[in-house]
């Protein structure tokens, strides 16, 4: 019997074209599909809102030569690689199998529990449960500016980044009120053969190997180098990564793969005034590379083969 692979999304997806809300990257998306068909799988695009449990979804868009059509029969599905943000799905104790499962996903979503996981790695890294334990937490951090960030956010929405004094007047997020406060690196001196200046160095995971990666820098006036914020993204090859972070991406990969079933993801890097580099952040949803980039089709293929991990 073929076997039923799909691509998960949050969004509520109506009609004959459920990618139409992905933006820039659809021919990527597109070319993964087609090397799942060639697979010999039948493809599937799903939505979470139509799970009801156990591997089994009220429906969705089968992909097949290049083309969707709506399929509205129950579907089990074998595999799903999950593409939703938070963490209402997979459910808790569900036994479809998921890229990523619940267990690392939450990991990700937590930056406390992140730090709790890695954290000899970060920047010092402390948890505010309420904005007014704000006042306590400040002194503690070593560095004159400081960094909030909700301890569940994405996309560099709600972070603060300033003076310590100025972040007692920051309006923490009203959907994410428990933050982390963390000491400020700055990243200015760049990473040597990379790029000069301020910098947020992405390094993708899959089935335990960096796959691709890329350097982001901040727009001009700003300190946030998340593409949704502005900032400004270049493929890196990885082989001109400095070898101080390769160790830390072969020690943390080491950490995760011994908990976690073969789990994708990126790293977050900088490296700070003293030549030492810091994971900012562990992403499980990370931006496919560009139709155009060097390693697209090796993070693809990488993607493909952790599938079939999961369908043995």
């Amino acid at each position: 019997m073929r076997k039923k692979v799909g691509i998960c999304f949050s969004k509520e997806l109506q009609g004959e074209t459920p990618l139409s809300h992905i933006v820039g990257k659809l021919d990527v998306y597109i070319r993964l599909l087609k090397l799942m068909e060639v697979e010999g799988w039948d493809v599937y695009i799903l939505t979470r809102k139509t799970y009801s449990g156990d591997g089994i979804f009220e429906g969705g868009w089968c992909f097949e030569e290049g083309g969707f059509k709506l399929v509205k029969d129950k579907l089990k599905m074998d595999v799903v690689y999950d593409r939703t943000g938070g963490i209402d799905f997979p459910i808790s104790g569900d036994s479809l199998e998921v890229i990523n499962e619940r267990e690392f996903k939450v990991l990700a979503w937590d930056k406390w529990a992140t730090f709790k996981a890695i954290g000899k790695y970060m920047p010092q890294t402390l948890l505010v449960e309420e904005k007014k334990d704000l006042a306590k937490v400040l002194p503690e951090i070593k560095s004159d500016t400081v960094v909030l960030k909700p301890v569940n956010g994405l996309k560099g929405i709600g972070i603060y980044i300033g003076p310590k004094e100025g972040a007692t007047g920051f309006e923490f997020s009203k959907k994410y009120p428990r933050y982390v406060a963390q000491e400020f690196i700055d990243t200015d001196d760049g990473v040597p053969g990379v790029t000069d200046g301020m910098h947020d160095l992405r390094i993708v995971i899959v089935n335990g190997m960096p796959v691709w990666c890329h350097v982001r820098v901040p727009a001009e006036g700003s300190l946030l180098a998340n593409a949704a914020q502005g900032g400004n993204l270049t493929e890196v090859d990885y082989q001109n990564v400095p070898d101080k972070i390769k160790r830390m991406v072969r020690a943390v990969t080491d950490i995760f793969s011994r908990k976690y079933s073969n789990p994708i993801y990126s790293l977050d890097f900088g490296i700070g005034k003293n030549g030492e580099p810091y994971i900012f952040e562990v992403n499980d949803q990370m931006g496919f590379p560009k139709w155009g980039m060097k390693n697209r089709d090796v993070f693809l293929r990488e993607i493909i083969k952790n599938i079939k991990y999961r369908l043995q």
